[in-house]
């Protein structure tokens, strides 16, 4: 029986996390202690002026914390940034930040961390922090939540060390691929935790790091959730390649294009988008067959199949359908399983997918050279499912094409579709139709 549990301990980072410098009213309080104007829009002013700062010098804290000092330096460069004029309210700044003055919880941690309690989840603190940070949590009431506390001031050693997180790993008793950490900084936490063998998750309130390739959360409430196996009928997700995954239909109406001119045939969008998915020796029979009247050899239909996918490479410029990227690796971090199915040959894939660093998100990939009958036909789902050791109703297809949405219902799937290349009205068969990628996210993961 699959465990109720991905996880059997969650580990936190503390500072971006679960603690941070976001709430106004301290910043209010220091202004007015300092004789300054002190209305409401001077403290937004002041709290973006240093947030402003943190924001673009984070990344040389990295690896800050095994000793105290130089963490403490790095801060009082972020207070005399954020006061060049004015040295003595930035050692003032400083002395508050030594005494916690700043520092609260984010809306989301008491209870995210009571729901986690609440389910029997055991946590703990693995942070880059001076040796004064147990007193803090009890200060702001969160050391009874945690069953251990790492501090990188502490143990002598910080992240992104994966030996820090050995610490932890050895606290919980647990095997490192039953524990997720969860952090806001790619290098300190993300990088870290995977170089130690620990899953991770990244904190990302602010939607800034969409660009990062790892798994994100937009708030710790959506840790409940993330912790459990994924629904019965999702356990895999199978995407479409062109369309999908990647931006690419223009680029294939202009190799077709330029492959058919030569006989006479204009195309447009309305005559291969709907096409989208079947192998490209069909397509080209079909087209040729359609517009001229005749019959298309499969000597002819080879020909024009070579021809129209070195054009294709030549016409592509590397683009991914927007969001997507970030799915991937959401799904990847979720406990998705993913495959790629795709009516273009393996070659394609290699020379347009393999460049761009996604290929290695996909357990399995299936191309349209592997089949004996392309999408609308199920062989190619099938194929997938097989391969991944599921049984169809495990598995999600995600597609933006008619035929590709036939395959899959044909192969007992479930499919929802994107609107990327056609209107949702020639999607029809998808259980769900969304506009873009961040509409289906917000479904998959609301």
């Amino acid at each position: 029986m699959e465990p109720e549990f991905r996880y059997d301990t969650i580990i936190f980072d503390v500072g971006g996390t679960l603690l941070g410098f976001h709430e106004r009213e301290p910043f209010q309080e220091f202004l007015a202690g300092a004789g300054l104007p002190a209305g409401d829009e001077d403290a937004r002013d002041m709290h973006r002026r240093f947030v402003s700062v943190v924001v673009a010098t984070r990344d040389g804290a990295e690896g800050l914390g095994a000793n105290e000092q130089p963490l403490y330096d790095w801060w009082r460069t972020i207070f005399a940034r954020t006061w060049p004029d004015r040295p003595d309210l930035a050692e003032e700044m400083y002395r508050w930040f030594r005494a916690n003055r700043f520092d609260r919880p984010f809306a989301d941690v008491v209870p995210a961390l009571e729901a986690l309690h609440g389910l029997g989840m055991p946590m703990g603190i693995l942070s880059n922090f001076g040796t004064g940070l147990e007193e803090l949590l009890r200060e702001r009431g969160l050391r009874g939540y945690f069953d251990f506390l790492v501090v990188s001031a502490l143990v002598g050693v910080a992240k992104p060390d994966p030996a820090i997180f050995d610490y932890a790993v050895a606290a919980t008793g647990q095997p490192r691929r039953r524990l997720l950490y969860v952090g806001d900084h790619f290098g300190d936490d993300v990088a870290g935790a995977r170089a130690a063998g620990l899953d991770v998750v990244l904190i990302d309130r602010a939607d800034r790091h969409g660009d990062r390739p790892c798994a994100r959360i937009h708030s710790l409430l959506e840790l409940p959730r993330y912790v459990r196996p994924p629904a019965p009928g999702r356990r895999a997700v199978i995407l479409d390649m062109d369309g999908v995954v990647l931006d690419s239909m223009p680029a294939h109406l202009r190799s077709w294009q330029r492959t058919l001119a030569p006989l006479g045939i204009r195309l447009t969008a309305a005559d291969t988008y709907p096409l989208e998915g079947m192998p490209t020796e069909p397509t080209a029979q079909r087209l040729t067959e359609r517009f001229l009247g005749r019959a298309c050899s499969a000597e002819e239909a080879a020909r024009l199949a070579e021809t129209k996918r070195r054009l294709f490479v030549e016409e592509f410029e590397p683009a991914f359908v927007p969001g997507i990227v970030p799915l991937l690796h959401d799904l990847r971090g979720r406990g998705h399983r993913l495959a790629l199915v795709t009516g273009s040959a393996a070659v394609v894939v290699e020379q347009v997918l393999a460049p761009l660093g996604v290929l290695d998100l996909f357990e399995v990939v299936v191309t349209g050279n592997e089949v004996a009958r392309g999408k609308p036909d199920p062989e190619s789902y099938q194929l997938a499912a097989s391969r991944l050791g599921l049984e169809p109703g495990e598995c999600l297809v995600v597609e933006n094409a008619p035929l590709g949405v036939q395959a899959a219902r044909a192969a007992g799937m479930g499919c929802v579709a994107l609107e990327t290349s056609l209107p949702a009205e020639q999607l029809a068969g998808a259980g769900q139709v969304f506009a873009d990628v961040e509409a289906l996210r917000g479904w998959m993961f609301g």
